[in-house]
């Protein structure tokens, strides 16, 4: 064929070119590359090995970890928290605190209705109490008053009466603020000296108990280092031949009691 053939086709017939463009500097440029993209992939591999490895190393002491931590919490839990208490009613002495304090979960109810013991929105609590004396950073159980029922306009702590005795200080507590005929009572004595903390007993003529009372309207009383309490006879306040509208109370801290004299 007698066709024209371009320039390039008789210089490629004469054999490699005499000047060659592909170094021996750039296919050793090519070849580091290529090394180092192999070094490259391999970290990589040994980087995504290493990472599985350490999450494997993990997940395992976890797992050893899991029985002791639960023992812990187990532990732990065994030891509850200090409940609240609920102080129904306190009184103060110059050093310390005489408290009433439920032992458990009081019943609260709403009287509903108006009575001889308060108005209809009145609250009535009853439960299990400890009578507690804290007293330089000391607290003594004094008694416990079981199955007893406050009725009071709220639910703030009973006041307890503070009476001034030579020896001691008296505490009057009156569960129920209000009642048609009596007003029923306790007694408690800090003696002075050791602050030891008592419930009395009131030692009348002819029995001894725990509770007396006065009459709605009055107040408990202190004259001449003795107790004073106004009485109530019958519904109607009527009295009788052996009727004694006040009662009279000497203390005797080595007994424990309130007894009546004239």
């Amino acid at each position: 064929m007698n066709e024209d053939k371009p320039d390039w086709y008789s210089r490629v017939s004469k054999g490699p070119f005499p000047n060659e463009k592909f170094t021996a500097e750039m296919k050793k440029n090519v070849q580091m590359s290529v090394m180092r993209g192999d070094g490259k992939a391999k970290r990589r591999k040994y980087l995504q090995v290493g990472s599985i490895c350490g999450l494997l190393l993990l997940v395992m002491l976890l797992a050893i970890q899991l029985p002791f931590g639960g023992e812990e919490q187990q532990r732990a839990g065994d030891i509850l928290p200090r409940k609240e208490e609920t102080i129904r009613a306190q009184g103060f002495t110059d050093q310390g605190r005489l408290s009433v304090v439920a032992v458990e979960k009081e019943t609260i109810r709403t009287l509903g209705a108006p009575s001889c013991f308060g108005i209809e929105t009145d609250q009535s609590f009853t439960g299990d109490y400890i009578v507690r004396y804290s007293y330089k950073e000391v607290t003594d159980e004094v008694t416990t008053l079981d199955d007893l029922t406050f009725i009071q306009p709220n639910s703030a702590a009973v006041h307890m009466v503070r009476l001034p005795f030579q020896d001691a200080d008296v505490f009057i507590l009156a569960p129920q603020y209000q009642d048609c005929h009596a007003i029923q009572i306790y007694a408690f004595a800090v003696e002075h000296d050791t602050g030891k903390a008592v419930q009395l007993r009131f030692q009348d003529e002819l029995t001894v108990s725990y509770t007396s009372y006065y009459r709605p309207g009055t107040a408990p009383k202190v004259k001449d280092d003795k107790l004073v309490l106004q009485s109530t006879e019958g519904p109607g306040g009527e009295g009788t031949l052996n009727y004694k509208p006040i009662r009279m109370y000497r203390l005797d801290l080595k007994q424990g009691i309130m007894e009546q004299t004239n």
